[in-house]
């Protein structure tokens, strides 16, 4: 069969044409917002070898939204920000104007729910040139509060971007008065959760874990855009030690994002005509197979249970029903992993076989390669449409996941030429509403009685354990959510060493919260 040729890709299919990754300086000399994003985009550009200008053909800018910038967040960072308009800030190093600005909500799902936008917009006629951009500057943010260097980082273009993306809060109030709130403290529970439904014991779950990530470090290590480029072998990641502290039990610090970085990464959308007429080389093509986005149910309390994800498993259907490829047709993944249980639960959702030698990363992952906030995924794609340009033909799937494990999109792409009307991003609006019916109405916020403990987890500060956050059930079957007693440090240790799960004991509501004390 002959191979497919781009002069039969139709002139409004979005078409992938640029991208870069930006690896900036450490310390209090590293970039600032608006350089290292300034510095990505221009790479970008210049990655897409266009004859002619493409700057001036440029109708949309958009932004991947940044931690610093997270409503809510922490007031102490959010005062200091000084970027009201990023897209219109980039728009002006460059010299140009834009007719449309964009900027998203919070989410690791942010960057692939973006690019499924813009080229549903260029399929639709309404955009032609895009720049997708995101990254963080947080290395050299939280250096310089920390040495008290002015923080004197702003620019106010004037304007406001339109905004993409849910704002709705990232649990109940009722939660986040128990400890759900830092990814770090909740990503543990889906990790015990994991484990009780596999039946396995802590030390199998660790080597689990240990085996899965040191092959993501490994890919990290030879990642010359890598903040980490160092191997781990699984037991350096499992063993507890000062270099690799508790976190949240049982994960340790190798095995948790890493947030504090100098990265960034830009990608260039065009329909196929503007890139034609820009005359960007057809080797640089890559197109999107296909798109969905889905959310879970979005109290994690509210969930059937907390080791798998419905969105994850429907928008992998939906992604390969529309490209009318197969998962045995993939050849590179990127799974978001932020946390071991990121990864294995989309595995199993997306349905990779556990014996299978294919990489699970293009990267090397967010505790390896760096996790750049939102913007991680904009690196991912970036990544994956390099590894796609060396390896023509082939295809490549990736997820994005914001909050835990609550926001979701899944892109898959190719060089591969796509011919006939491009229509690939997915519908999944009825699909939502079974996946928001589907939650469990089991829960109960004041808890009084007897019961057992479902998932937990014991957070930990870098001198001692702190707290412990324990979802449990109820005699009569209803769930509660639980911390355990402020102070006891003795039983925080023993459930780090001990099996607590399913253990019995009474929980009671004192001072607007649970407290469980097991037998």
């Amino acid at each position: 069969m002959a191979e497919s040729s781009y002069s039969n890709v139709n002139d409004n299919t979005p078409v992938l044409v640029g991208c870069s990754q930006y690896l900036g300086g450490k310390g209090l000399d590293g970039p600032n917002y608006l350089d290292i994003l300034t510095v990505a985009t221009k790479a970008a550009i210049s990655d897409c070898e266009a004859k002619n200008d493409l700057t001036a053909h440029l109708d949309t800018i958009s932004v991947i939204r940044f931690t610093a910038d997270t409503p809510n967040r922490d007031s102490a960072t959010t005062e200091l920000w000084g970027y009201p308009n990023m897209p219109r800030s980039i728009g002006n190093a460059l010299g140009v104007s834009v007719p449309n600005e964009i900027y998203t909500t919070t989410g690791g799902n942010s960057p692939q729910l973006l690019l499924n936008e813009l080229c549903n917009r260029i399929k639709d006629g309404q955009s032609n040139c895009a720049l997708l951009t995101g990254g963080e500057a947080l290395d050299t943010f939280v250096s310089r509060l920390k040495s008290g260097a002015e923080m004197d980082w702003e620019d106010d273009p004037g304007g406001e971007p339109e905004s993409l993306g849910s704002v709705k809060e990232l649990g109940s109030e009722f939660e986040m008065k128990h400890g759900i709130f830092d990814p770090s403290s909740v990503y543990p529970l889906f990790a015990n959760s994991i484990r009780k439904s596999e039946g396995k014991s802590a030390l199998e779950h660790m080597q689990d874990i240990g085996s899965l990530f040191s092959k993501f470090s490994k890919v990290a290590a030879e990642n010359e855009h890598a903040w980490f480029k160092t191997f781990r072998s699984p037991e350096e990641i499992v063993e507890v030690s000062p270099q690799n502290r508790m976190v949240g039990f049982p994960y340790t610090k190798y095995m948790n994002s890493i947030m504090r970085v100098n990265q960034s990464a830009a990608l260039i959308v065009t329909s196929a005509k503007k890139a034609r007429e820009l005359g960007i080389p057809e080797s640089k093509w890559i197109f999107m197979y296909g798109g969905a986005s889905l959310n879970d149910v979005w109290n994690i309390t509210d969930r059937e249970n907390l080791h798998s994800s419905p969105a994850i498993n429907k928008c992998s259907q939906a992604v390969f029903s529309k490209s009318g490829q197969e998962l045995s047709d993939v050849s590179h993944f990127d799974l978001y992993s932020c946390f071991p249980s990121a990864v294995q639960i989309a595995k199993k959702e997306i349905g990779i076989p556990e014996e299978d030698e294919r990489n699970l990363t293009v990267t090397g992952g967010l505790p390896y390669y760096g996790g750049p906030g939102s913007a991680y995924v904009v690196n991912s794609i970036a990544c994956m449409m390099n590894k796609l340009r060396g390896d023509q033909g082939s295809f490549g799937l990736l997820n994005a996941n914001g909050w835990f494990l609550t926001k979701h999109a899944l892109g898959l792409f190719s060089s591969k030429p796509f011919e006939g009307e491009w229509d690939q991003v997915a519908d999944t609006s009825l699909t939502q509403k079974e996946i928001d019916n589907s939650a469990n109405i089991n829960f109960v916020e004041e808890a009084n009685g007897r019961g057992s403990i479902e998932t937990y987890t014991v957070i930990n500060s870098r001198e001692a354990p702190t707290k412990a956050i324990i979802i449990g059930l109820l005699e009569n079957g209803k769930r509660f959510l639980a911390n355990t007693r402020k102070g006891d440090g003795d039983l925080l240790n023993k459930m780090m060493s001990n099996e607590m799960l399913e253990v019995k004991g009474t929980v009671k509501f004192e001072d607007s919260r649970n407290i469980f004390q097991p037998d």
